[in-house]
């Protein structure tokens, strides 16, 4: 997807200003129907949270369709952005933005009876929406909210710094691989084609826990554009919500690689820096130029240089391997 910037919208250009609840479930919805190397890091959390969903939850996964824009109305802007003003503002949406926002969503003759009005604009089936949502973020995503948002801060916290020093140019440029910017273009790796303008609203990026690849939020009315995009993972504990690549990747795959390669392989599903990798990983940058060496001689990953930085990313028999 491409995504054209005006000058109106570069000088609108913002970080949300914290974690968003309303953000990580509809990623997190997309995740579930993943089944791509970057998302088999969250396959502990799939299985756990597939076993436990419940007929409304149909609705939600056909709303939040992977390789696909999020209907805006699900990650309105507000003030507050807890859970429940989310979904309060979710409950007022008008009938003509909630058409507007389904209209390129698929027609689905099983919906529940309740959900079947939502495309022409019905608002009569919110409520029951609302319910479905805050049922799902209990389920799923309640149980490691803190640290995934101590995770979401501290990226924040680096690219708000960025942003204060060096400007948005900056700031979207730090977004590669999977987001690449040459003003006024920003290009989203997100499997969508095609080119959407803001109508000047601006954009808001945001870190995103349960991102593997950038999500796109259109624009609803005057609220910007959102851009949704991996948070940096560092090398931490596990948050509950899927494993720990640094400490305990697959056995398999770290019998064949070592554990720190394995690792390294895990965290390049979504592409990084070197410098990013030794962060992940928990060591030096020189350990890991040697590490993705040895990688990229197997043929699991490939490097390229843009301007002061050496990027990393998987092959096709990078990813084969580790999604097997």
């Amino acid at each position: 997807m491409r995504i054209e910037l005006t000058l109106q919208d570069l000088t609108r250009v913002r970080l949300a200003p914290e974690a968003d609840p309303l953000a990580e479930l509809v990623s997190s919805l997309q995740i579930l129907q993943r089944r791509d190397a970057g998302s088999a890091l969250f396959n502990r959390w799939r299985h756990r949270v597939k076993l436990g969903l419940v007929e409304s939850a149909s609705v939600l996964l056909w709303l939040c369709r992977p390789h696909a824009p999020i209907p805006a109305f699900l990650v309105p802007e507000a003030e507050d952005r807890g859970l429940e003003a989310g979904l309060a503002a979710i409950a007022r949406t008008d009938p003509v933005c909630l058409k507007s926002a389904l209209r390129d969503v698929p027609v689905n003759r099983e919906l529940p009876a309740w959900a079947a009005g939502l495309p022409d604009g019905d608002t009569a089936g919110l409520p029951r929406l609302v319910q479905a949502l805050q049922d799902y973020f209990e389920l799923s995503l309640a149980p490691g909210w803190e640290p995934a948002r101590a995770q979401v801060d501290a990226d924040r916290g680096m690219r708000a710094q960025l942003l204060l020093n060096e400007g948005v140019d900056a700031v979207l440029t730090s977004l590669r691989p999977l987001v690449r910017w040459s003003c006024p273009v920003l290009e989203v790796g997100d499997g969508i084609a095609g080119s959407r303008g803001t109508g000047g609203a601006g954009l808001t990026i945001s870190p995103t826990y349960f991102a593997v690849c950038p999500v796109i939020v259109p624009a609803m009315g005057e609220t910007p554009v959102r851009l949704l995009y991996p948070s940096v993972r560092q090398g931490a504990p596990s948050t509950g919500y899927g494993r720990d690549v640094r400490r305990s990747p697959d056995s398999a795959l770290a019998d064949l690689l070592g554990p720190t390669r394995a690792a390294a392989l895990a965290v390049l599903a979504v592409g990084c820096s070197t410098s990013e990798l030794a962060a992940r990983l928990g060591v030096t940058p020189s350990a890991v130029s040697k590490h993705t060496t040895v990688l990229r001689r197997a043929g699991l990953i490939t490097t390229e240089r843009d301007r002061n930085a050496v990027l990393h990313s998987l092959t096709p028999l990078g990813s084969a391997l580790l999604g097997a």
